[in-house]
């Protein structure tokens, strides 16, 4: 049996919150609200935090330690 590590990283990963009707409402100042996640990859980052937020995620950025 082998056992797979995976490292995780942060990630802060920029999104377009929704309204109540679940429609688009950019930021006024322009800039984005964000969530931070672990994750192995940026592509999961991004899953997640579509996930976690129910808004389309504009950006992913890793946060180096």
């Amino acid at each position: 049996m082998e056992v797979q590590t995976t490292a995780t990283r942060s990630y802060r990963c920029f999104y377009t919150p929704k309204d109540a009707l679940g429609h688009l409402t950019p930021s006024d100042t322009g800039a984005l609200p964000f969530v931070q996640v672990l994750a192995a990859t940026a592509e999961h980052a991004q899953h997640s935090a579509r996930h976690v937020t129910g808004c389309p995620v504009a950006e992913v950025v890793r946060i180096e330690d």
